[in-house]
């Protein structure tokens, strides 16, 4: 660059300036900009779209996942990065599936970022009635009435059987049986399982750095 303008005959000075000149556009440019950081303001609420699929089966502690800011205002299109923390598989006959997601940061379209924590406030038309629970986690829906129904027709059934063939201890002894057959219809319905699939949305509120 300094060979041309000398060969216009510009002084080497104003050739030092102008490269000087340069160097300052190009350390402003939207490159440099990817380095630098912000900070997102506490409760703050971003509706998010999820980018992957994360199931409480085929996913696992501390898998990535990305989701894309669909609200519209300042963070809109920015990709929030986050990871699995835990998932806890629910009991046979009661009790939920849970998964806890973890925030880790917010990217902006131009590179900006800002590392955040974050809860999640609501999940929205999830297909299989997963919910957000008091802690924050997300809860499969409930195992529903039909498992619960087998349970109890198993131990009435058998309580019936044991009255018929042998009186009262009889009556107690086949509500137990009973009632071991409806544990194996509970269980054959296997754990409650999460599904978020790419493009479930969430409410999130940010809570801290």
């Amino acid at each position: 660059m300094r060979n041309r303008l000398e060969r216009f005959g510009l002084p080497g000075a104003a050739a030092g300036l102008a490269v000087l000149v340069a160097l300052i556009i190009i350390a402003s440019s939207p490159l440099h900009g990817s380095t630098q950081k912000f900070s997102v303001p506490d409760d703050v609420a971003l509706r998010i779209r999820l980018d992957d699929t994360l199931t409480s089966t085929d996913s696992q502690v501390g898998d990535p996942f990305t989701a894309t800011v669909v609200d519209k205002g300042e963070y809109q299109n920015a990709r929030v990065h986050g990871h699995i923390t835990q998932i806890d598989m629910s009991g046979k006959i009661k009790g939920h599936t849970s998964m806890m997601l973890r925030f880790d940061r917010l990217v902006m379209p131009d590179g900006r970022r800002a590392p955040i924590r974050a809860e999640i406030v609501e999940l929205y038309h999830a297909p299989s009635g997963e919910k957000v629970d008091v802690e924050g986690a997300i809860e499969s829906g409930g195992r529903g009435r039909k498992t619960i129904v087998h349970t109890a027709i198993g131990a009435g059934a058998g309580a019936l059987l044991g009255g018929i063939f042998g009186g009262g201890k009889g009556a107690g002894i086949g509500s137990v049986i009973g009632g071991a057959g409806g544990l194996g219809t509970t269980a054959f319905h296997g754990h409650q399982k999460i599904t978020l699939s790419s493009g479930q949305e969430m409410l999130i509120r940010i809570t801290g750095r």
